[in-house]
């Protein structure tokens, strides 16, 4: 089976038309299944009363749709995460009562700005249905973004196969914890399968690991190349031009690497280095984006990002 994975952004009662309501929380999925092929949509439901949410929905997702009601600052948070995360496969529509030139430079300069731009939802029905799925090869690497106890399975998580190959019975590592995990069983669209391809949404029933021991953020996979900090990570920062706020070293943010999301100060460097200090542990990869978020402004949260060089 092929999937795709869509966050959707902005007025969002659309995703009605395109698939199923499953698990809400404060993201929501929708999804269809038509021959051999899954589609699932990610909204972030509890944004944009926290930031956080947004955040976990971007990272969900391989293409976004972008549904513009009306221009304000939310709306620019979620360009400026769209931009951060570098999400560069997407659709926009947006309503009559939007000025478009307004919108064609609030978009200028961001990878949203290369979207395809889209009339009504049959248009946009008919551009997603010829889309390729956009697969990853390389090791397992799953990213948990929901932790269930099941009566009579165990722990069942949810999340995203991100990239590589996962089968039943495979041995995977749980990062931060570097804990050694089974997967008993493998359900794509509610039906059970033997392995699953990336990128697709999957839930995996565990062995190995007690539902206390998981949070949202997790990583599963056998790839030898991530590294866990304790207490201190530095990165390379870029403030966003529109974040209006100082950075301080005795106010409190949140760091997010993938759908790891936890709360963190800062020791400036200089040379725009940072030294992010948290009481948790943070999983990566070189390469990978950390941003910086004031859950705090009154104007725009997302303070700004850095790819991490280890």
């Amino acid at each position: 089976m092929e999937s795709i994975n869509f966050v959707c952004l902005g007025q969002t009662e659309f995703v009605k038309e395109l698939g199923k309501k499953g698990q809400s929380s404060d993201i929501t999925t929708y999804d269809s299944k038509k021959d051999d092929r899954i589609m699932t949509y990610v909204i972030p439901s509890g944004f944009p009363d926290k930031i956080q949410p947004l955040i976990t929905a971007l990272n969900l997702g391989e293409y976004c749709i972008v549904n513009v009601d009306k221009l304000d600052k939310y709306l620019g948070e979620q360009i400026v995460a769209l931009d951060l995360l570098q999400l560069n496969k997407g659709f926009l529509l947006h309503s009559y009562g939007v000025d478009s030139e307004a919108l064609d430079s609030l978009l200028k300069n961001t990878v949203a700005s290369s979207f395809k731009v889209e009339k009504d939802i049959e248009s946009l029905k008919q551009s997603i249905n010829s889309l390729s799925p956009v697969k990853r090869d390389g090791p397992a690497i799953i990213n948990i973004d929901n932790i269930f106890n099941v009566k009579g399975v165990g722990v069942v998580v949810l999340g995203i196969l991100k990239q590589g190959v996962i089968k039943v019975h495979d041995e995977l590592t749980l990062f931060p914890q570097k804990k050694t995990v089974t997967i008993k069983s493998i359900q794509m669209h509610d039906k059970n399968v033997d392995e699953s391809h990336s990128p697709t949404r999957v839930g995996l029933a565990l062995t190995g690991v007690s539902f206390d021991e998981i949070t949202r953020g997790d990583i599963l996979s056998n790839d030898t190349y991530f590294t866990s900090a304790v207490q201190e990570l530095i990165i390379d920062f870029d403030m966003v031009p529109f974040y209006k706020n100082d950075i301080s070293e005795i106010h409190s943010y949140l760091l997010s690497i993938g759908t790891q999301i936890r709360a963190a100060k800062i020791e400036k460097l200089g040379n725009n280095k940072l030294k992010i200090l948290s009481d948790s542990i943070f999983s990566f990869k070189t390469g990978d984006i950390a941003i910086l978020s004031n859950p705090d402004s009154r104007d725009i949260r997302i303070v700004g990002s850095g790819r991490i060089n280890i």
